[in-house]
């Protein structure tokens, strides 16, 4: 997954069921290709969107989970619903129960850390299929219309 420049993405599971789409989202990067390639598939299956974003006491991830959703429905037509968890990969466990697919983006720490606690709780537990997505060098179709000149399409995995 490392040596590649496009956005790569992972099945664990098998073909999704029909229901909503869940996409754990704290706002990482590889967070934000999960929620356009899971808006995408929500808009084609015609099924509601998750967010799902932690509640820690005195904090919750409500204004973030706000701002993905004005973002996506803005660029792809598309509305999201906020979910707030309490904090645990059980809790994410649990809200994915009656989701179709989890989208998931892989942590910034994959490479030294693996999947991590709340993904390879998804992975291992978690009744629906997932997709794991990790963010390529290419801007994607949430990124600013000034990002798409880019030559991204001449770089090459550095050695």
């Amino acid at each position: 997954m490392a040596g590649v420049p496009c956005d790569v993405a992972a099945l664990v599971g098998g073909e999704p069921a029909p229901g909503p789409l869940l996409v754990p989202f704290v706002g990482a990067e590889h967070d934000w290709t999960a929620i356009e390639l899971g808006a995408w598939l929500a808009r084609e299956w015609q099924v509601p969107l998750r967010l799902a974003g932690p509640s820690v006491e005195g904090r919750d991830s409500s204004r973030l989970l706000a701002s993905a959703s004005l973002a996506i429905q803005g660029a792809l037509g598309v509305s999201a619903e906020p979910l707030l968890l309490a904090p645990g990969a059980d809790q994410l466990v649990r809200a994915s129960r009656d989701a179709a697919l989890v989208v998931a983006g892989l942590s910034d720490r994959w490479r030294k850390e693996g999947l991590g606690e709340a993904r390879g709780a998804l992975a291992h537990s978690a009744t629906p299929s997932l997709l794991l997505v990790r963010r390529g060098l290419r801007p994607g179709g949430l990124a600013p219309p000034e990002s798409l000149t880019r030559f991204t399409w001449s770089l090459r995995p550095s050695a």
